[in-house]
């Protein structure tokens, strides 16, 4: 598997990054491993060390579908993640729960990050 760094600068084995996505508990297309958290993409797997993540939170989105008979709506629930670099990131979490516990690791890995959505000023 491919593996790309989201924030340059941090120097990981691949051997490393392997073992530790092997073992990573699938949350959808976030990955929480012990040194990163892995966001699956089509062309591979970006790692995020939790050490470059400043802020998480969750975010629900509200989809409408239009169906044959009638309009439905779906909830999809994202991990979004403010960087170091000053980018956010975000993965998509099976349901809001799972999103409670993304945010519960990572703030177990890194105490520093800050959880919870900040309106801009």
């Amino acid at each position: 598997m491919k593996f790309k760094l989201e924030i340059p600068g941090a120097v990981l084995p691949t051997e490393t990054l392997a073992q530790d996505y092997a073992q990573a508990r699938n949350m959808g297309k976030v990955h929480l491993g012990e040194i990163c958290l892995y966001l699956r993409k089509f062309s591979g797997v970006s790692c995020l060390p939790y050490s470059q993540i400043t802020r998480a939170w969750l975010r629900q989105e509200e989809v409408k579908a239009r169906m044959c008979c009638a309009t439905a709506n779906f909830d999809q629930f994202y991990v979004v993640l403010a960087c170091t670099d000053g980018q956010e990131r975000r993965g998509q979490v099976l349901d809001k729960d799972t999103g409670q516990r993304c945010l519960n690791h990572i703030t177990a890995q890194n105490p520093q990050a800050a959880i919870g959505y900040v309106k801009p000023v």
